[in-house]
């Protein structure tokens, strides 16, 4: 159904300005040529024509341009793959950092316009990554404008916000608004949000939209909001009065899929409020039109009221041969939503899979530097014990040997909680002071966490020591699952936690104690023998606020966490230049 409205945003696309180095008298006929595209495609395809024999006369970045506007063209005649070898071929060479955005974003339209979800998604993250080096006011736009739309279609409405929202705050022009709203209140509908504000976002984007002139896109807005009012409500006489009120406008649009939908809609509310003829009527008008065919919602819904109606009659029959096609209809629909979900999960294990093998290269640099460490001190320890053994006595080398085992199991004892296995806390002091020195002497970041576990007296005092055991044990566990093994983690009192991260920025270690938050909420506990909840408060501070003093950085990560005990609980704080700022929270 968003078919028609995806090449509506590629013809949109084209309308900013390309910035190109020389305003040649090339450059000027591709311009112009480009400002009459969607107005007059006859002229449009005359200028491009008259310019092709001299496409070895252009500069790099204008055969770019006039590659770019060519594929719009193809676009327009619906010869896709070959638009689509242009922008793939554009997304990678292209001189002109302007047109491989936007072909990047024409991929991403193009790909679902086809339904090809995987390729979107590979296109979008490459987008979004040449996003921020992006200057040019409408191409960023644009792109900030397609990912909402391609999240929102793939039922990732969280994603779909945030880029959404990132439109409306950056973007103040009417059509930027027009669409940020929309997006906004598609999401809003699947988000669970208020009916307050559901009503107030319906009324601003009807206005914006009717300021920047897209009677589409309002049409989009009514047909949502009587979507949601219908299957989500229940309230079909609401929906019905709705749609009866906006019908003219949403006809004015002439955008045959969205009018599809919005009559499916009526026939339904019709159907429900038992006016059958009116709803028949409707219903049986969508499955002769094509539009219908091309909207799997209007197609459902109007099967539905047609295998309904004639059941009602006693016509099985028809009534058969209306339930046949609305069982293929709403089959494919199904489909078609596992295919989204299937694509966008491959993408983000992709992501993860890639995240993954950057920090393997980096563990295994930092331990090829741990290990040409220990082959130094090995060979030296070497010639030590060969020197021990030739001026040594054999019981005395007994003994030594006796004691240096004795030793190593007094170090273990000393060096790690025997409850947890971290670091105790005057062993996690040792090291964590290594760790922030040397980061001080490369000027690189380091960052702490201090985390103490919510109402734990409780737990101890209610339900048994063991229990309280268990909880610091499990603590203990997804602290070193969540964290990098490098990381230094002690226990350094009785129900608090020491994290000292070198190389890690603030807002890295915000991010990971956010992690950590919401991992200790998700444990478990019923394998302790008792239902209870697990959660606990943390402070974040880092060397950017508290410089290089490992007991200045730990006293103000106790200042934040005690911020965050005294703010509800299991909530996450970060110290800031003496205040402490709730960054995230359940």
């Amino acid at each position: 159904m968003l078919n028609r409205l995806l090449l509506l945003i590629l013809a949109w696309m084209f309308q900013a300005s390309i910035s190109l180095a020389l305003a040649s008298d090339w450059y000027v006929e591709l311009k112009a040529a480009d400002e009459v595209r969607s107005a007059d495609p006859t002229a449009f395809g005359d200028k491009l024509h008259s310019i092709a024999p001299h496409k070895g006369d252009l500069t790099p970045s204008e055969r770019d341009y006039f590659e770019y506007l060519q594929a719009y063209e193809q676009i327009f005649k619906g010869d896709f793959s070959t638009a689509l070898a242009i922008y793939e071929k554009l997304s990678n060479n292209a001189v002109n950092k302007d047109i491989q955005f936007r072909s990047l974003l024409s991929l991403i339209n193009t790909y679902a316009i086809q339904r090809r979800w995987n390729e979107g998604l590979s296109a979008l993250n490459s987008a979004l990554q040449l996003l921020p080096s992006i200057s040019n006011k409408n191409a960023r736009s644009q792109g900030l404008m397609v990912a909402g739309i391609f999240y929102n279609q793939l039922g990732q409405y969280s994603l779909g916000l945030e880029y959404s929202t990132r439109l409306m705050n950056e973007h103040n022009d009417p059509r930027s608004q027009c669409f940020a709203t929309q997006l906004r209140f598609e999401t809003f509908l699947h988000l669970g949000h208020s009916q307050e504000e559901l009503d107030a976002t319906y009324g601003s984007g009807m206005q914006l939209c009717d300021m920047a002139g897209e009677k589409a896109i309002q049409a989009i807005i009514v047909r949502l909001y009587g979507q949601y009012l219908l299957e989500n409500k229940h309230d079909p006489e609401t929906a019905r009065q709705l749609l009866e009120k906006n019908a003219e406008q949403v006809l004015s649009a002439k955008y045959a899929p969205i009018i599809a939908s919005f009559k499916s809609l009526q026939a339904k509310a019709y159907w429900e409020l038992g006016e059958q003829e009116k709803a028949f009527n409707i219903a049986y008008t969508l499955s002769l039109s094509p539009s219908t065919a091309n909207a799997l919602e209007a197609e459902i819904r109007s099967q539905k009221v047609l295998y309904d109606y004639y059941l009602s009659k006693g016509d099985t029959a028809k009534a058969l041969d209306a339930y046949i096609k609305y069982a293929e209809s709403d089959k494919a629909n199904l489909d078609e939503i596992k295919t989204k979900t299937l694509a966008f999960q491959i993408a983000e294990h992709q992501s993860i899979e890639q995240r993954n093998k950057i920090a393997l290269l980096d563990e295994q640099n930092k331990l090829l530097k741990v290990q040409q460490q220990l082959d130094q001190a090995e060979a030296f320890n070497n010639r030590l014990l060969i020197a021990a053994l030739f001026c040594a006595a054999l019981g005395l080398g007994s003994w030594g040997w006796h004691s240096w085992q004795s030793q190593k199991r007094l170090r273990q004892l000393a060096e790690y909680d025997s409850l947890t296995g971290l670091f105790s806390r005057g062993h996690f002091t040792q090291v964590a002071q290594a760790a922030v020195s040397y980061a001080q002497v490369l000027g690189a970041p380091v960052s702490c966490i201090l985390l103490d576990v919510d109402k734990f007296k409780r737990i101890n005092d209610t339900l048994g020591h063991s229990t309280g055991d268990w909880a610091l044990q499990t603590v203990a566990r997804v602290c070193r699952e969540t964290c990098r093994e490098h990381e230094v983690i002690g226990r350094i009192g009785g129900e608090e936690f020491c994290f000292v991260l070198s190389e890690c920025s603030e807002d890295n270690a915000a991010q990971l104690a956010e992690s950590l938050r919401r991992a200790l909420t998700e444990v478990d506990t019923s394998s302790s023998g008792h239902d209870f909840n697990l959660s606990a408060s943390f402070g974040v501070s880092s060397s950017s606020t508290s410089g290089y003093a490992l007991a200045v950085l730990m006293q103000n990560a106790d200042r934040a966490m005690y911020d965050a005990k005294h703010g509800g609980r299991n909530k996450v704080c970060i110290y800031q230049d003496g205040e402490q700022e709730t960054v995230l929270q359940s």
